[in-house]
């Protein structure tokens, strides 16, 4: 399939995707204490930012980072002025609707 065929997300989709799977697999993944302080400040200060998926996912996927299909989501909690002040997950994901690639790298586990 050509790149022109593919059905890719919108940045909003890509957001609402990542934070999904945050949400499903952030108790199992996060420290008690970690998870506790999301829990408690998610409403006021959770973000989530897309940014260029970088290469230290190849040692992790045993595959080539394709910067047009992949980004990386930042998940965590922000200070008060909205800066990001604690990434919980970097989450790499496929921009392709129909692609399943999702990996997870967790506070304390890398």
């Amino acid at each position: 399939m050509s790149g022109a065929e593919l059905e890719l997300w919108s940045l909003d989709e890509l957001c609402d995707h990542a934070f999904a799977i945050f949400e499903e697999l952030a108790e199992e993944n996060l420290s008690v204490e970690d998870y506790a302080l999301y829990q408690q400040h998610a409403s006021a200060s959770a973000y989530v930012d897309l940014v260029p998926a970088i290469d230290d996912w190849v040692d992790m996927i045993a595959m080539d980072i394709d910067p047009e299909l992949h980004v990386e989501a930042h998940i965590g909690l922000a200070d008060v002025n909205g800066a990001a002040e604690m990434v919980l997950a970097r989450i790499l994901l496929s921009k392709e609707k129909y692609e399943t690639l999702c990996h997870a790298r967790w506070r304390g586990q890398e």
